[in-house]
């Protein structure tokens, strides 16, 4: 079940395409065709790691409605792991929000998947609060 090459940039290339729609419902299930197993999201690095697809759909929830979108710059694959550089731009609260992040992915032979994104939270963002303290403290 290892995704690799075009395969791999396409469900990665899909996955932000339905962030940036809203489509919630959308995105959780083309992750979970590619990759049924249980995600990890690290998000940002060096915050708990977000384990299942309830914290996976938690997370959707609370990065709020009308979240940043994104917009990639860069896909590097090697094998079944990828690295995105991207571009988050959006609105919160009236006020411009553009966030630089790199995710590196990696989809592995048993069905789970890993996200690990390097950003900044801004300080007046609530989701940096929960993300702080939500998760398990062991490495994914």
């Amino acid at each position: 079940m290892t995704i690799t090459g075009a395969d791999l940039e396409h469900f990665i290339r899909r996955w932000y395409e339905l962030w940036n729609d809203q489509d919630k419902q959308g995105w959780l299930q083309h992750w979970k065709d590619a990759a049924p197993g249980e995600p990890t999201l690290e998000d940002p690095v060096g915050t708990p790691v977000k384990r299942g697809w309830e914290l996976a759909a938690e997370l959707w929830d609370r990065t709020g409605p009308n979240h940043p979108a994104v917009r990639i710059e860069q896909i590097i694959l090697g094998g079944s792991e990828a690295v995105v550089v991207c571009h988050n731009e959006g609105t919160y609260r009236g006020e411009a929000l553009v966030i630089p992040s790199v995710d590196v992915w990696r989809v592995n032979a048993d069905g789970t998947s890993s996200v690990r994104s390097f950003w900044e939270i801004p300080d007046h963002i609530p989701y940096g609060k929960w993300t702080a303290k939500t998760g398990s403290a062991l490495a994914s």
